[in-house]
């Protein structure tokens, strides 16, 4: 188990309270040692091998050793920012050259979180409609508001809400966080103030948006039937399964974003608009990965998720990607976007203290995974980071900081749209805000289609 969690990198969290659940594995380790030391130790007097000595460690030597691997991958996660850089051989000499450069590491991101299937084609967005519910469910100012779902793999599918004015002047891809319905995005549910509800401020600036449904933290649905429950938050349930065949919950909901962009591109054959991409929280972190993947999005707004992720393992379990940090910081990612447009806002991040809280019946998260708002000197020293990969392309102009009231501010400032808007091309600015949109539905339970995306 040991040598199994050193394989997989860096970025592996191997703080206290994850070695903990190991810990009785360590100490079964530790009993064979000591079994074979009391047999062996006859022979090991008598035929000592050159430079060696007999093991005398004193003490709880399973906690030792996991102290010694702790210590091990806190020093070389530190050393990874230096290394990075021999990982990578990117030629500034034009675009394509750059662009031909940096594939095979763009090329190793997409295996490392899994989003390595062929998605299936999206010939139009299917309106979600029964005799009970219209597909329409919304109106704003010059546009109207749908449920739709689209295909992403076989019996898998994205669903969501499409955004559509009458005559759209750009299409993007609004991702809310996890815990963030599409609904509370485009100011149809309460729960999110109304300058962050950036799905409508930009359909109210006359954009296309569609707006996925995220997997929650919540533990509703982990379980297995008939062997019982737990309190691993939906993202490690599914973080868990997937990693066993070499998939992850971050590739597996890019495809749901990217799907939506490969229908945005067919769209464009009838009338070429420039394809964004925005994203908060979670939301921000899918922005980021998936414009990283993908050259069709020619503007990516991140916000509230930019920062140094030497301290991943401090975050949630399903955050964790294979040997990320030897290769990938947010800087390398935003490397993997330049010369392309990308605005980072600094603003208040999600709050999460853990995975829900274990009980009797439900247990077995991984312990810890907290999240908050992003130190603004973090989000700034990243951006540092990232400047020289912009400048050598000369697109310093492209990579843009905006700060929410002092790094704590809502998403989707009026800057930060402001500036995702002009990145695409356009002239429109956010409109002021007004009341918010009603939903038609009556009694609409989202938590129906968010158990239809986690199973």
């Amino acid at each position: 188990m040991v040598s199994r969690r050193i394989r997989k990198g860096v970025s592996r969290d191997c703080g206290q309270s994850r070695r903990l659940e190991r810990l009785s594995i360590h100490r079964r380790v530790a009993l064979v040692v000591g079994i074979c030391i009391s047999l062996f130790s006859p022979v090991m007097a008598q035929i000592a091998l050159p430079g060696t000595k007999p093991l005398t460690a004193e003490g709880d030597v399973a906690a030792q050793m996991v102290d010694g691997i702790n210590r091990f991958l806190e020093t070389a996660t530190a050393a990874s920012v230096e290394k990075r850089s021999t990982l990578w051989k990117r030629d500034y000499k034009s675009a394509q050259s750059y662009e031909h450069s940096v594939t095979p590491n763009r090329e190793h991101l997409r295996r490392i979180v899994g989003a390595v299937d062929a998605r299936l084609p999206v010939p139009s967005m299917q309106l979600e409609v029964t005799t009970a519910r219209p597909a329409l469910v919304s109106e704003g100012p010059g546009y109207k508001a749908y449920a739709v779902r689209w295909p992403v793999f076989e019996g898998v599918d994205g669903e969501g809400l499409l955004l559509r004015p009458e005559h759209p002047v750009a299409r993007i891809v609004a991702i809310p966080d996890a815990d963030w319905s599409p609904e509370m995005l485009a100011g149809l549910a309460p729960g999110v103030e109304p300058e962050a509800q950036i799905a409508r401020r930009l359909a109210e600036a006359g954009c296309e948006v569609l707006v996925p449904v995220l997997i929650d933290r919540a533990d509703t649905w982990s379980v297995i039937p008939g062997i019982g429950m737990t309190n691993q938050p939906h993202r490690e349930w599914i973080y868990r399964m997937a990693f066993e065949v070499g998939r992850h919950i971050i590739g597996y909901e890019m495809q749901k974003v990217l799907a939506g962009v490969d229908w945005f591109t067919q769209e464009n054959s009838g009338h070429l608009l420039p394809i964004g991409i925005a994203g908060y929280g979670e939301g921000g972190l899918l922005a980021l990965y998936s414009a990283a993947l993908d050259p069709r999005i020619q503007a990516t707004l991140v916000s509230g998720y930019f920062q140094s992720r030497q301290d991943v393992w401090k975050e949630p379990v399903y955050r964790d990607v294979w040997a990320l940090l030897r290769e990938f910081g947010d800087a390398e990612l935003a490397g993997l976007v330049a010369p392309r447009a990308l605005i980072v806002e600094a603003s208040r991040g999600p709050q999460v203290s853990g995975p829900p809280p274990a009980t009797k019946e439900r247990a077995g998260a991984t312990p810890n995974g907290r999240l908050d708002t992003p130190p603004l000197e973090s989000v700034q020293m990243e951006v540092e980071r990232a400047k020289p990969f912009f400048a050598g392309l000369n697109a310093t102009e492209r990579l843009r900081l905006i700060v929410s009231r002092d790094g704590n501010g809502s998403p989707g400032s009026g800057p930060a749209l402001a500036a995702l808007l002009e990145s695409l091309g356009l002239k429109t600015k956010p409109p002021t805000l007004g009341a918010p949109p009603k939903d038609h539905r009556d009694n609409y339970d989202p938590s129906v289609r968010l158990h239809r995306q986690f199973d």
